[in-house]
């Protein structure tokens, strides 16, 4: 049996690996194609278009890969009306995935979508749009389950599996030790190209005076796919890079430098104190500060239900304010420690273990026997 299965950046690469992943321990007769990354790719799943070709974020900057865009979900339609899946799993990604969605629908593909449109935090009108063609949404948070609910939807709550994989790789993987006598400052610049190309001059210059002010080692974390080109500087500055899984690095760092997404959470889950900053377009920003609904833009920070770490955005995401903020985190053990203890809140509120196997089996649910 064939099932197609779609994600679009790394965070959903990461889920889609693991929810492809349960799927075939409870059913191994399974088939997987669709589009994702390497992760997906390594469990099994084959792909018809690879994720990192239409990655990007903000509203008008895909303008550029509209096109690119386009074909790619010509590509995607044409291989499952050839292959005619069982029912297609959607990964987050919505303003690609829910105009996708309504096309396989009509073509008689039972559609499941796994980690819910944040229509809790804007454009809630999408939720009457999703009722026409979605069998079931598998969502991350209970409150969110709700809402779906409420509009007519089949909606089951799985958790975030994101806690069960960190602490499975801090099992397995022990935090990478530091050396003697330094701290160490891990820098996560985001996980797509035009993020890293914002972020990366004003995270790197503060890093580099951090380390200069103090005792202490700068790494730099790439997300998978991105190249050493897109970090300039970073040897000359005596910094060095971790590839790989990122938490046992993150366990054992005194400060994390992070572009706003899923890392902040699994920052926050390998207890990590944080700055967490955003730039995008001018145009991009204005509108989103008129459609956003939510006081905090860190995943971290919306599931603490305060801002436990600050959030520099647009013009407040400078080298001086990043460094005045990591600073506080570096030179005071009751300031670090006290998000510390506010982490481990957070991991208690994504649930228990478990969350990848609760997903496969509400899609198992909608699959024929």
């Amino acid at each position: 049996m064939k099932v197609f299965v779609s994600a679009g950046e790394t965070s959903g690469d990461r889920l889609g690996a693991s929810l492809v992943r349960e799927l075939g321990r409870r059913r191994p007769g399974l088939s997987f194609f669709g589009m994702g990354g390497e992760r997906m790719e390594k469990e099994g799943v084959v792909r018809v278009a690879d994720s990192a070709e239409i990655s990007v974020v903000g509203l008008f900057e895909v303008i550029g890969k509209l096109p690119a865009v386009w074909r790619t979900a010509r590509r995607l339609e044409r291989a499952a009306i050839r292959e005619r899946p069982a029912a297609a799993i959607l990964i987050d990604f919505p303003d690609f995935h829910l105009r996708l969605g309504r096309r396989l629908a009509r073509r008689g593909v039972p559609v499941v979508y796994y980690v819910s449109p944040q229509v809790w935090a804007w454009r809630s009108g999408r939720v009457k749009g999703m009722k026409a063609f979605v069998r079931r949404m598998i969502t991350l948070f209970p409150f969110e389950t709700e809402i779906y609910r409420r509009a007519g939807i089949d909606a089951v709550c799985a958790g975030h599996p994101i806690a069960d994989e960190v602490e499975e790789r801090l099992r397995t993987d022990p935090p990478v030790p530091r050396r003697p006598g330094r701290q160490r400052i891990a820098v996560m610049p985001g996980s797509r190209a035009g993020e890293v190309r914002r972020h990366w001059p004003i995270l790197r210059d503060a890093a580099r005076r951090l380390a200069a002010e103090r005792a202490a080692d700068v790494v730099v974390v790439p997300a998978p796919g991105v190249a050493d080109a897109l970090f300039p500087g970073a040897e000359e500055a005596g910094m060095t890079f971790h590839r790989g899984d990122p938490e046992p690095l993150l366990a054992a760092s005194d400060v994390l430098l992070v572009s706003s997404g899923t890392s902040t959470l699994q920052g926050a889950l390998c207890g990590v104190p944080m700055v967490v900053v955003y730039r995008t377009s001018a145009a991009t920003m204005a509108l989103a500060r008129r459609l956003v609904k939510t006081p905090h833009i860190a995943l971290a920070n919306i599931v603490a239900g305060e801002r436990v770490v600050p959030e520099l955005v647009q013009e407040e995401a400078t080298v001086e304010g990043v460094r005045r903020e990591a600073a506080r985190f570096l030179d005071s053990s009751d300031a670090a420690d006290a998000v510390r203890r506010r982490w481990a809140e957070v991991r208690e509120k994504l649930g228990p273990r478990g969350a990848s196997a609760r997903a496969a089996e509400a899609v198992l649910e909608v699959l024929p026997a």
